[in-house]
């Protein structure tokens, strides 16, 4: 069988590796290519031209030429590049005859695909633009604080203006995505909600997440702390304003108020302007509430950082299946998380680790401090989940589950 897929990620292996941190969709890349029965190829956007064969994978880069007004175009409208990159992907399905092509995502148009050729065409849904930008904001806060937050600097306004229109076009195309594209695959009880409400006509196939292979492989693997050691906190993912930054921060106050010694350390990059704008509206930074952001971290130093950790506490607004919390799960270290999203299908509230309302820090600070200096629920949740997590993301099953999908997809096109 022969699958293609379309993805907005430039593939580790395409450039040997070069890659600080991998993706899950390398990670599904590594299961797949050892499926003899599958001759894979990936396209994807990329200053690069050359197609490449590597490891049994061929490699697509839909390399794209913009005049000067597209691509000052392209800075507030996502259809210009998409428009030249499934031009570009025509030409690879000439080229590769795929039986399958399966699309990463609805959120970046790739999907409209679907109404250009025959070739059975899936999405594998990540997230969601429209229900997403549902959450754009935190309670409180809009886009007038966040002019204050910048005081009112235009260029930063322009700036925020561009972005906000550049995602405003995602959700319309998002939309076309929905309305063409007539298979889904997806794990939670979120994303077939989702998939019902938008494509109620649509099939849908059952196919769990690739993590990566240090969460995997058993060389890390979380211990109850030592009794009189300081509680410490990790998260990861900080991008976004819906990954609840400003929940993060109102919990760790209430920590300090609390009189809890802690240390909160957090993986990502955090935008500066999302920054800005939180400490404005809370009057006080990160920093003095003792969240430490890292920056981006590769998955060996926060496999390291799980397991010398208390906690992995999550407060989003809203996601589908965060395989941050996925990863902490197959560490084995205990969980607490906004219910949100896909997030109660991952985590079992009072068997896989605690559920918390978004936009409750109080709650949340409760939770974090009960579940600390109770080391037997801790130990609970730790062997609960981490069993949980195993199997769903073993990469045999997961195999099996997307094989299924091609054959259904091939069998009833």
């Amino acid at each position: 069988m022969r699958v293609l897929w379309l993805s907005t990620c430039v593939p580790n292996n395409y450039n040997n590796g070069g890659r600080l941190i991998a993706s899950w969709q390398d990670s599904l890349e590594n299961i797949v290519r050892r499926e003899s029965n599958i001759q894979l190829a990936v396209a994807f956007p990329s200053e690069d031209k050359d197609i490449k064969d590597v490891n049994g994978v061929r490699y697509y880069p839909l390399k794209t030429t913009f005049s000067i007004s597209e691509r000052l175009w392209s800075r507030v409208s996502a259809e210009v590049i998409t428009d030249k990159c499934i031009e570009k992907a025509l030409d690879v399905i000439c080229d590769f005859k795929p039986d399958v092509i399966q699309v990463f995502g609805t959120e970046f148009g790739f999907g409209l695909i679907a109404s250009r050729t025959t070739v059975p065409v899936v999405v594998h849904i990540q997230g969601a633009m429209l229900p997403y930008d549902n959450a754009k904001f935190p309670p409180g806060y809009n886009s007038h604080t966040y002019h204050n937050a910048v005081s009112w600097n235009p260029l930063r306004i322009l700036n925020n203006k561009m972005l906000t229109t550049f995602r405003d076009s995602r959700v319309k195309m998002e939309k076309h995505v929905w309305h063409q594209v007539k298979h889904y695959m997806g794990r939670t009880d979120w994303d077939y909600a989702v998939s019902r409400v938008l494509c109620p006509d649509s099939t849908y196939h059952h196919v769990d997440e690739a993590l990566r292979p240090e969460f995997l492989e058993g060389k890390y693997v979380w211990q109850v702390p030592s009794k009189g050691s300081r509680l410490r906190l990790v998260s990861v993912g900080c991008s976004n304003l819906w990954k609840g930054l400003d929940m993060m921060h109102k919990t760790a106050r209430i920590l300090k108020q609390m009189n809890v010694d802690f240390e909160w350390n957090v993986c990502g990059r955090m935008p500066n302007d999302f920054r800005m704008l939180v400490e404005y509206q809370e009057k006080v930074t990160f920093k003095e509430v003792g969240i430490n952001v890292m920056g981006m971290t590769p998955a060996d130093k926060i496999a390291e950082l799980l397991c010398s950790s208390t906690l992995y506490v999550h407060s989003s607004y809203i996601e589908n299946s965060p395989n941050s919390i996925c990863e902490a799960q197959c560490i084995g270290i205990p969980v607490i998380s906004t219910n949100v999203g896909g997030i109660s299908t991952l985590v079992r509230n009072g068997e896989d680790g605690i559920l918390v309302p978004a936009n409750d820090p109080y709650q949340m600070a409760y939770a974090i401090v009960a579940l600390s200096r109770d080391e037997e629920r801790m130990k609970y949740y730790s062997t609960m989940s981490m069993q949980h997590a195993l199997t769903r993301h073993d990469p045999h099953n997961i195999m099996r589950q997307l094989i299924d999908c091609y054959n259904s997809l091939c069998n009833n096109q």
